[in-house]
């Protein structure tokens, strides 16, 4: 099966940091780790490519090229977002909805998305991989996390599938979660208020990882906060 992940473009907000990336030379601040990590679960023999609007505009051929697209953000991104999924589904092509939007406000995408993806993707994957193919109608509209994963069990992300040069830092995640209760945040609502954290090696390997595709920039590190 061929999954074509797509980011959606931020708005000239805080966000996006046009102004400052034109003085770096890169097209955005980090690449979508949510994309990249769910991209890392797939079947093996699925085909995977990535397209990050943040960077450059989606090719007709690249969403020709799709049985199923993927999409993730944030809310700030609900624009673009809705627009791709609208692009897709015109196109013929399944779509599902994931990422911290469909956690908070899944009724925003259900009649965008054949199937909108809550909370965090990992314990659903098999699920979700099995409806795509069996095809459109055996996929449902809704799937819930039914709990919180063990982050010690996942792979390193895709960072293979970036234009890597594109981006000022590259991120990484140790941790999941957060103890505290900031009006103003949906961590918890998200990843919950449990810090969970991978082991020294997995940490170890992402970096191996992002140091394989010849990136030598920054890495920021994406933990909710430095608790664990």
């Amino acid at each position: 099966m061929k999954i074509l992940c797509l980011y959606p473009a931020f708005p000239r907000t805080y966000w996006g940091a046009e102004d400052s990336l034109r003085l770096a030379g890169r097209k955005s601040l980090m690449p979508p780790l949510g994309l990249l990590t769910v991209a890392a679960l797939l079947p093996k023999d699925w085909e995977v490519r990535l397209v990050d609007l943040n960077v450059r505009p989606l090719k007709a051929k690249e969403l020709a090229w799709a049985d199923a697209v993927f999409l993730s953000g944030m809310l700030i991104q609900r624009s673009s977002l809705l627009a791709l999924a609208d692009q897709a589904r015109a196109a013929g092509k399944i779509v599902v909805v994931g990422g911290p939007v469909a956690t908070t406000s899944p009724e925003l995408l259900t009649s965008h998305a054949d199937c909108v993806v809550s909370g965090e993707a990992e314990d659903l994957m098999a699920t979700l991989c099995a409806a795509l193919a069996a095809g459109r109608e055996a996929l449902p509209a809704h799937l819930r996390a039914p709990n919180r994963p063990d982050v010690r069990t996942l792979p390193p992300p895709r960072y293979d599938l970036l234009d890597i040069k594109a981006y000022n830092s590259i991120g990484v995640q140790w941790s999941r979660g957060c103890p505290f209760n900031c009006e103003f945040c949906d961590i918890i609502e998200v990843f919950g208020r449990h810090p969970r954290t991978k082991s020294p090696e997995q940490l170890c390997r992402e970096l191996d990882a992002i140091y394989a595709t010849g990136f030598r920039g920054s890495v920021f590190l994406a933990d909710d906060n430095l608790v664990g």
